[in-house]
C-alpha cells in the first residue's frame, strides 16, 4: 500500500513537475534567428511562459537526435519530410503543420551589383552551400544547381557545409565568395539588395517548413500554444 501511495503521489506531481521546465524546442538553422525574434515576442504576451530552451542545428541531425529520444517538446524542421516520418513513427502527437515557406538566395557580398544567378555564380571562385543530405536548404540549392547546369571548375569551387548557419558563416568570414543561404537571414542582417540575388522557385522544390509536437513532451499544451504563436506570426515577425 505504500509503495502505491508513493507512486500515486509521484504522478500527481507530474503536472506540476512539467510545468517547472522549460519548453524544449529543436529549430533548424535557417530559422533560428527569427525563431529568437518571435521568442521575445511570446515573453511579452505570455508573461507566465517564459522559460523557453532553443537547440539549433541541421534538420537531419535534429531528427536523428528526436529518433535517439532526445528530450524536446517541439521539433520546427527545415522541411517536410522529416516531420512527417517522426509522424509516422508514431513519435508525434498529431499530425506535421506548416510554419513557416522559406526562399533560397545566393549571398555574394564580394560582388554587390544586380545580375542574374548563373553570371553570380560564374563570378563567385568559392561558393558554399548547406549539405544536402541534411538540410533542404541545401537540397534547394543543388536542384537550382542542377537546374542551370553549373559545374564545377579550377575557379569555381562548391563548398559543402553542415547547415545554413555554417554557410552563412563561411561567406561572412571570408571563407567563401558567395553561398546559399536563407531570405530570412539576409533580411534579419539588412543585407542590402544589390549583395543577394533570389533563386527562382521553378528552380527547386518548395521550401514548406513544417513542425511536430513529439508524444514525450510532458507539456504539449505548452507546445501547442507556442506552435500556434509562431503559425500566426512566422509572416509579420520572421523576416
Amino acid at each position: 500500500m505504500f509503495r502505491r501511495a508513493v507512486i500515486l503521489c509521484l504522478l500527481g506531481l507530474l503536472p506540476c513537475l512539467a510545468q517547472g521546465q522549460p519548453l524544449r524546442i529543436a529549430v533548424a538553422s535557417n530559422f533560428a534567428v527569427p525563431l529568437h525574434n518571435l521568442i521575445s515576442h511570446y515573453r511579452q504576451t505570455h508573461p507566465s511562459e517564459t522559460d523557453i530552451s532553443v537547440s539549433i542545428g541541421s534538420t537531419g541531425k535534429l531528427y536523428a537526435q528526436i529518433q535517439r529520444g532526445a528530450p524536446f517538446d517541439l521539433f520546427l524542421a527545415a522541411d517536410t519530410e522529416r516531420p512527417r516520418r517522426l509522424v509516422e513513427a508514431g513519435l508525434t502527437l498529431g499530425g506535421e503543420e506548416i510554419y513557416y515557406v522559406g526562399r533560397l538566395a545566393l549571398w555574394h557580398p564580394k560582388s554587390p551589383r544586380p545580375d542574374e544567378l548563373l553570371n553570380q555564380l560564374r563570378a563567385s571562385p568559392r561558393i558554399a552551400m548547406a549539405n544536402p543530405k541534411l538540410a533542404p536548404y541545401g537540397l534547394a540549392a543543388q536542384q537550382a544547381l542542377g537546374a542551370l547546369d553549373w559545374q564545377q571548375t579550377p575557379s569555381a569551387q562548391l563548398i559543402t557545409l553542415e547547415n545554413v548557419g555554417q554557410t552563412w558563416a563561411a561567406v561572412a568570414s571570408g571563407n567563401a565568395t558567395a553561398g546559399f543561404v536563407a531570405l530570412s537571414q539576409l533580411r534579419e542582417q539588412r543585407t542590402p539588395e544589390t549583395n543577394f540575388t533570389l533563386v527562382p522557385v521553378i528552380l527547386h522544390d518548395p521550401i514548406s517548413q513544417a513542425a511536430v509536437i513529439l508524444k514525450s513532451s510532458p507539456q504539449p499544451e505548452k507546445a501547442k500554444r507556442f506552435l500556434a504563436f509562431v503559425q500566426k506570426n512566422s509572416g509579420r515577425l520572421a523576416p
